[in-house]
């Protein structure tokens, strides 16, 4: 069945749901009952699929009952509730002001750490006579978005004076290198953000939800889970390090949900001497077999593989050869027996006994595992298995 769903693509993108599903399953028992479980699908859900991820979550009972969703756009949370949504949506990313009118009306919750455009908002939110429900982002180290501490007088100031239509639903900050074990910055931080919270409280403001730990934090620090936690990468069956693979608290146990896969184009024979693709940067030192792959960096198959990343056909691994172009790549199949055009070609994921894991590839190309599902271009099919 599998089989002919993709039997239409030249490249397509696998969600495995029940891998999925566990990976959400194991957060929730490792936070405990009295702790939310926010699910980060901004990006495309990692290049999941926003809507595929979203609704195969919703599957489970305990999420539907409890659940939330953090996108980076007011695009993305749109996109959920025109599929029927109805969890609540917290946008974590920038909103064009001119667009803070669709986020109100819409009920969803969005990051607030801009003194304008919190004064912006309750002039939206008086107008449309709806309530505006944000999520205060604190400054607690990492100097991205967030409220520096001196301005929380001004800020709380704002949500006194306007607490019938400006609900502080939330109130959160981000760690800047809990993937990293031996670092101990996340205590400084975690100080700062409880010290800014009690200020909030100390002038008239206590949000509902506090949150501070995203992946590599909830896996290693319990300490920092607060009411609420964000899972990112965690969700997908990925570490955001090997040190937090190594580190993870119970050793708790998560599955990769992607595989990304291709087809073999055309086959055909190099003779020694031959050279192979744009630049001729690869030459055939003995006469080579060689597959042509429907697929390029457009896909989000990186340049930087060329000469150097490997794919998986006839349940082998098979160096990639030349330089990859926009849309076709070509590997070595010499040592692979019984190899057709129309065959299965693995990018990212198992074949038999081998893999090809986002980690490998990341080294290979010098970034890191979320780089690599991230870039898988939107537009390639998503099928849920």
């Amino acid at each position: 069945m599998i089989k002919n769903q993709t039997s239409r693509y030249k490249t397509w993108v696998e969600v495995d749901t029940r891998a999925l599903r566990q990976n959400f399953s194991a957060v929730q028992k490792l936070a405990g009952k009295n702790v939310s479980v926010l699910c980060v699908v901004k990006s495309n859900a990692y290049g999941h699929g926003l809507v595929e991820t979203a609704t195969s979550v919703l599957a489970l009972r305990s999420f539907r009952e409890g659940g939330w969703f953090g996108v980076d756009s007011i695009d993305e949370a749109l996109l959920l509730k025109k599929a029927g949504i109805k969890n609540p949506i917290l946008i974590l990313g920038f909103i064009p002001k001119p667009r803070l009118a669709e986020a109100i009306k819409n009920g969803f919750r969005f990051a607030l750490y801009d003194l304008d455009v919190l004064k912006e908002s309750v002039r939206i939110a008086k107008k449309m006579r709806k309530r505006a429900l944000v999520h205060i982002k604190v400054e607690s180290g990492t100097y991205r978005q967030g409220v520096m501490r001196e301005d929380v007088p001004r800020f709380a100031d704002i949500f006194r004076t306007h607490k019938s239509i400006l609900i502080a639903d939330g109130i959160y900050t981000h760690f800047a290198d809990t993937e990293n074990s031996s670092s101990q910055y996340y205590k400084e931080q975690l100080q700062s953000f409880t010290a800014i919270v009690s200020l909030f409280e100390e002038l008239g403001v206590s949000p509902r939800y506090r949150h501070a730990a995203a992946s590599a934090a909830v896996l290693m620090y319990p300490e920092t889970h607060c009411n609420m936690v964000r899972w990112g990468i965690g969700l997908y069956g990925l570490y955001a390090s090997k040190d937090v693979q190594k580190h993870a608290i119970n050793s708790l146990l998560i599955r990769p949900v992607l595989s990304w896969k291709t087809r073999v184009a055309q086959i055909k024979t190099a003779p020694k001497g031959a050279t192979i693709g744009y630049d001729r940067t690869f030459t055939a030192l003995e006469p080579m077999k060689i597959a042509v792959l429907p697929v390029g960096y457009w896909d989000g198959y990186d340049r930087r593989l060329s000469n150097k990343g490997s794919v998986l056909i006839g349940r082998k691994k098979c160096s990639i050869v030349g330089n990859i172009c926009m849309n076709i790549a070509m590997a070595d199949v010499t040592h692979v027996p019984r190899v057709h055009a129309g065959d299965e070609v693995v990018l990212l994921g198992r074949q038999g006994s081998e893999e090809i894991s986002a980690e490998e590839i990341a080294d290979k190309i010098g970034t890191i595992n979320y780089e690599i599902i991230t870039r898988i271009n939107p537009l390639i099919p998503r099928v849920v298995l």
